[in-house]
């Protein structure tokens, strides 16, 4: 049996576990410390397990004074509290899992470096897109040299599901730490993965033209006179039959006929970015984000191009589509997954049990936790200061010099 313990049991970490339990039944969760004992009672339920069967602890500090008990710990809180509740299982040596962004401020990343400093191996973060079936198939096409030499990536995550970052919790900055943190975390990891060098810089802009405005902050839709009118109002959106996300929050359960309004004065979260990122070797990412994008017109993938080729592959639709620059050859690939983020969480969940057995590494370590993180915060610097920002690496004594810019002669000059 391997003994699980998590320490806070919402929606993302019960679908983990759940993950864990379809590829080895021996996966046992044995404890779990959350504040919320009813919640976790109705979600223990919904999966299937005995509540009798697992210890329950009212903290994480009580939670890992048995770290002897248990095999591994997942932490699945709240995002602000992921480096706090991390660097407490750091002092058990237990393996890790954690969700992310692992950190969430620039003083949190460095708290969790120095955590785990020269034990980042004992950390898998959930980083599921870089462990798809869809995109380990498109890496092993540019891995074999089919592109030939890389000089652009371009990246694009159009959220179908974006309210659920502006009616529900998420839209709470303090605690999600912002929307490059939420989301272009996992855009950054997959194209570090997939490009295999060091980003340098990074300079982004965001735009929030939709959401926000002067709504009081705790305004819900069942409470305001303009339901006939709002376009986001549970009553329009059922009549377009759909809502966008904004009637779910992150416990996975709809929040009905109400939610928070989400042209509220208290938004902060952007509702569009963009990002350039400057890697070493000259290669260069353009990455954008949209959260009022709707229905099928949601995409997530990149079009990665080299001298040779060029590959596109689109998580929503599963297809891989490469075309060769120097021949008639286009080649169009399926790649079907029925599980979680595309087939990502499973393999992170066989990745974990390896972990817990002593047999294998992380999917993903905290060293690209840490690297798309400073990249994120990155992003968030550059587009509030309007320049390009290094990236800087918790405990890195210099940063990288880029390559010299290519010249390019102004006409008339």
């Amino acid at each position: 049996m391997l003994r699980l313990a998590v320490i806070g049991l919402g929606n993302r970490a019960a679908g983990i576990i759940d993950a864990m339990r379809e590829v080895e039944p021996d996966v046992c969760l044995v404890a779990v410390a959350d504040p919320d004992r009813r919640r976790v009672e109705q979600r223990l339920e919904k999966m299937g397990i005995d509540a009798a069967g697992v210890r329950d602890h009212s903290t994480a500090d009580e939670l890992l004074e048995q770290a002897d008990g248990y095999d591994g710990v997942l932490i699945g809180t709240r995002c602000h509290r992921h480096t706090e509740m991390a660097c407490k299982v750091a002092c058990t040596g237990l393996p890790l899992y954690l969700e992310k962004p692992v950190s969430i401020t620039g003083k949190q990343l460095r708290q969790l470096a120095l955590a785990f400093k020269g034990r980042e191996q004992n950390v898998q973060v959930s980083f599921p897109l870089r462990a798809t079936p869809l995109f380990s198939a498109a890496r092993e096409i540019v891995a074999q040299g089919r592109l030939g030499t890389i000089n652009q990536v371009q990246a694009i995550n159009n959220v179908p599901y974006g309210g659920v970052y502006f009616g529900g919790w998420y839209r709470n900055y303090d605690e999600v730490g912002g929307l490059w943190l939420q989301k272009a975390t996992h855009d950054f990891d997959y194209i570090n993965h997939m490009l295999g060098v060091r980003p340098l810089m990074v300079a982004a802009t965001t735009s929030q033209t939709i959401y926000g405005g002067d709504k009081p902050g705790d305004l819900r839709c069942s409470a305001c006179d303009e339901q006939d009118t709002c376009s986001e109002s549970a009553k329009n959106q059922e009549a377009r039959g759909d809502n966008g996300g904004m009637a779910m929050d992150n416990s996975g359960e709809p929040h009905g006929t109400d939610h928070w309004c989400p042209f509220s004065e208290t938004i902060r979260n952007q509702d569009a970015g963009s990002a350039l990122v400057q890697y070493e070797g000259g290669v260069h990412a353009v990455y954008t984000q949209n959260f009022v994008t709707r229905r099928s017109a949601g995409k997530r993938g990149a079009i990665i191009t080299g001298h040779l080729g060029s590959i596109e592959f689109d998580l929503f639709t599963e297809k891989i589509r490469v075309v060769d620059h120097h021949g008639d050859r286009v080649d169009e690939i399926s790649v079907k997954a029925s599980s979680g983020h595309a087939g990502g969480d499973h393999v992170l969940a066989s990745g974990f049990i390896a972990m817990m057995r002593g047999t294998g590494p992380p999917t993903a370590d905290l060293r690209d936790g840490l690297l798309s993180i400073a990249m994120c915060l990155a992003a968030r610097q550059s587009a509030h200061d309007r320049t390009f920002c290094p990236v800087v690496l918790p405990l890195e004594s210099a940063v990288p010099s880029p390559a010299p810019a290519t010249e390019v002669p102004v006409a008339g000059a």
